[in-house]
């Protein structure tokens, strides 16, 4: 009865995990971080069938039994390396990390892994890593602990890494993601731990949980991601807002950009919506380059309005952004000019809600545009 409820854990991961493999190509991250996500879904459930079939032979002492026993382990053990490896190049991808930046360290890297297969293939003859007995029983061997410390010094480094860039960034939406990098592994580090200690399935069920969140999150990512442009959506940017204002000490020396492409409508018109969404696509780019070192939040609006909530010790440190903001658009290679409307406002003094906020950019804004309509600029 323990046995086929086991079974039936196994192969309900393995159902979800290769589900959410096959759903990551469709809709999830860049092409690299699709192929990484896949991957590390795909290896998990195939390191969970092996298990299954190590936890259906384990003890079966015919030569049948003694065979699967022996190849189930020998498959398992690097596949769960595997795993966990690559799990740190998905993390440290999307954490931007100089560790990958050439095929020598990617290699590097990669070594104790490859020591690990090794071992584990070899143990049928040198009983290094793993064994099974005259009666089909698993017994481990004198270099056991191998695996999972190579394994898990993959997971805990990247974990650390994560959290260290949580506490750095400014950007809520990276700390968001960073947060989720590092606790990641906990469900599985739990689960692992309860299967050592009580012979029960936790490390397969942790493994999924821990994937199964990671996407959830970033599905929420991509609800509030607008799809033209990359930037958050305009229903992120009030959820952001929202938990901004909820802490006054978090509002403190916020500004509140808004803006809109001058000229838009005459790029439609002359060049075609598909240049105009390219323009579009172009300020995002610029915004991104410009305000992402800063801190700032950006979010595209609606049409072409965008927004920028910045933290800034002075005035003049907006002014600053606006006009290099201005410079990045000016530097960019399409065939009409690019420029931006732009108004601010801080938080504070009669600016107390985020509504307070968003209606004195606003006026701010269409203060610039009436001031450039009447010095005979284009705004429409």
């Amino acid at each position: 009865m323990v046995k086929a409820l086991k079974i039936e854990i196994f192969l309900l991961c393995m159902i979800i995990l290769i589900g959410l493999a096959v759903r990551s190509r469709r809709s999830l991250f860049s092409s690299t971080q699709q192929l990484l996500f896949s991957m590390l879904g795909y290896t998990s459930a195939a390191y969970i069938f092996f298990d299954m079939i190590w936890t259906l032979s384990d003890g079966v002492s015919t030569p049948v039994g003694i065979t699967a026993n022996w190849i189930s382990n020998a498959v398992s053990f690097p596949l769960f390396a595997i795993a966990c490896l690559i799990w740190f190049f998905y993390s440290e991808t999307m954490q931007g990390s100089r560790l990958l930046t050439t095929p020598y360290r990617v290699v590097l890297l990669t070594l104790p892994t490859a020591l690990v297969v090794v071992l584990a293939f070899t143990s049928y003859w040198t009983h290094t890593m793993f064994y099974i007995d005259a009666q089909g029983v698993y017994r481990r061997g004198a270099l056991y602990m191998i695996q999972p410390i190579v394994s898990y010094c993959y997971v805990i480094y990247t974990s650390l890494h994560a959290f260290i860039q949580a506490r750095k960034v400014e950007s809520l939406q990276k700390k968001a993601i960073y947060r989720t990098l590092a606790f990641f592994a906990v469900p599985a580090l739990v689960g692992g731990t309860f299967q050592v200690l009580f012979s029960v399935p936790g490390l397969c069920f942790g493994i999924t949980l821990s994937i199964l969140l990671l996407y959830i999150v970033y599905q929420e990512q991509l609800i509030s991601t607008d799809p033209l442009t990359g930037l958050n959506n305009r229903n992120r940017f009030e959820t952001y807002m929202l938990s901004l204002f909820s802490n006054v000490d978090q509002a403190e020396d916020v500004y509140l950009l808004m803006m809109d492409a001058d000229g838009f409508k005459q790029i439609n018109d002359r060049y075609g919506h598909v240049e105009g969404d390219h323009a579009l696509q172009v300020v995002a780019t610029a915004l991104k380059d410009v305000c992402s070192p800063a801190g700032g939040f950006i979010a595209r609006y609606g049409g072409d309005e965008f927004v920028v909530l910045q933290k800034a010790a002075a005035e003049q440190d907006v002014i600053d952004l606006c006009s290099a903001i201005d410079d990045e658009l000016a530097r960019a290679e399409v065939p009409y000019a690019l420029r931006m409307s732009i108004g601010y406002a801080r938080v504070g003094d009669s600016v107390d809600t985020w509504q307070d906020l968003l209606r004195a950019a606003d006026a701010e804004l269409y203060r610039v545009k009436a001031e450039k309509k009447k010095a005979g600029i284009q705004i429409r």
